[in-house]
């Protein structure tokens, strides 16, 4: 970086990685929240990238360990999806410090507001239903950790939303269940991309480690959330952080 952040910045820093923890350990997109605070504060893109994924692994690290607690991680889906998360996150991470990420932002936001308008069209989607099985094919979870893991990697924002979205209607697993199983699939995206980003030394570690403690609390106070409050409550969560994601990102590209 080109000068250390005020100690009053690494506050503001911290504070917002708290929301951004809480909403991650839901339903994912707190890079949303994290990433133009620290854009705003003049931190080049790949260092904000890189410090970003600092306090999210720190955030799905604990969120991982409180649904792990719970109970409510179906480990047989995770270890292939992780796997390839860890795979994709290595692969994205070292293509973005190679390509300018920008061109994204329109393909994201209209997969984004396509998936949200999906899951508000099929009202049950994702509700918890002890009749219905879920699917077990591990190579649709591997699938998945590959394609969202690369893209955590490479981009960032949204990943855990378009995660849940195809654990949901790909495996059918409710979004409570799909949740669990993204937070350790999140865990290893992020673990791929901030080795690739620590060698490249694109982390500010003091911002990084403010924002990883701040993740961290607010990564168990959404997971509890979330795990008091059910499948339906994430679905909302789910549709509402999609919604922003996508209009952020819009924007974005529209004012570039």
């Amino acid at each position: 970086m080109a000068h250390a952040l005020a100690p009053w910045v690494l506050v503001v820093l911290g504070l917002t990685a708290y929301v951004a923890g809480a909403v991650d350990a839901i339903v994912g997109g707190g890079g949303l929240i994290n990433l133009p605070m620290l854009l705003l504060f003049g931190v080049p893109v790949q260092t904000a990238l890189g410090t970003n994924k600092l306090a999210g692994i720190a955030g799905t690290a604990t969120a991982t360990a409180t649904f792990a607690a719970a109970r409510a991680i179906r480990w047989p889906i995770v270890v292939t999806g992780a796997i390839a998360a860890f795979v994709g996150g290595l692969l994205g991470a070292h293509t973005v410090l190679r390509i300018d990420p920008g061109v994204l932002r329109i393909i994201v936001s209209v997969l984004l507001l396509v998936v949200s308008a999906v899951v508000a069209f099929r009202p049950r989607l994702g509700d918890a239903d002890p009749s219905r099985a879920p699917h077990r094919s591990l190579w649709r979870s591997a699938a998945i950790g590959l394609t969202t893991g690369y893209y955590d990697g490479f981009f960032g924002p949204g990943a855990g939303v378009f995660m849940i979205f195809l654990y949901v209607a790909w495996l059918g697993l409710d979004f409570l269940a799909a949740s669990g199983v993204v937070k350790a699939t999140n865990f290893a995206s992020n673990l791929g991309a901030i080795i690739v980003f620590a060698a490249a030394g694109t982390i500010d570690y003091r911002a990084g480690i403010v924002m990883a403690a701040g993740a961290i609390a607010g990564s168990f106070t959404g997971s509890r959330l979330a795990l008091f409050a059910g499948a339906k409550f994430v679905r909302y969560v789910f549709l509402s952080v999609a919604w922003a994601v996508a209009i952020r990102l819009l924007l974005q590209a529209l004012h570039r």
